[in-house]
């Protein structure tokens, strides 16, 4: 786990994600693996499942992402990372928070650099390779698979 400096955020994998269990923190799950877990499921649900995209439980969110292409990212669309750094406002302030995904690598850091650019500033907001040239000085093991390519072309559409 990485806590990037002068936050409580933190960038985590998938062992990370026990922390849901924990109340000094909040957690935001970013990877199909622990959503399908979390949510008792033994494969995909299907589509229609109110929890299928994602799933709420107070200081828990849940997105059921796979790491790949940028196309797999639009059924969830800008919506859902509004939502992500819609919950790290609501508890930054008051809790540790940890972004998670499989390995810590591509998705997890991905909302990170959302919420340092979007949010809090400290990164630039000018463009997504902007911000991902300053981001990875503050975190060199950022390598994002397809979602950068979707966060590229909805840059300004998340907010």
């Amino acid at each position: 786990m990485f806590q990037i400096a002068g936050t409580n955020i933190y960038i985590g994998g998938k062992a990370d994600s026990l922390l849901r269990n924990d109340d000094a923190w909040a957690v935001v799950n970013t990877a199909k693996t622990v959503h399908i877990e979390v949510m008792g499921w033994s494969n995909a649900p299907p589509r229609d499942h109110p929890n299928y995209l994602a799933y709420e439980n107070g200081q828990f969110l849940s997105f059921n992402w796979v790491d790949g292409a940028a196309h797999l990212y639009k059924w969830s669309g800008p919506e859902a990372f509004n939502r992500a750094l819609d919950f790290i406002d609501h508890w930054a302030p008051t809790k540790n928070v940890l972004v998670n995904c499989d390995l810590g690598q591509s998705r997890s850091p991905t909302v990170a650099l959302l919420y340092l650019a979007k949010r809090l500033h400290t990164i630039s907001n000018e463009s997504f390779s902007a911000a991902r040239t300053d981001f990875q000085e503050i975190y060199p093991p950022y390598s994002p698979s397809g979602i950068a390519d979707y966060v590229s072309q909805h840059w300004n559409e998340i907010q």
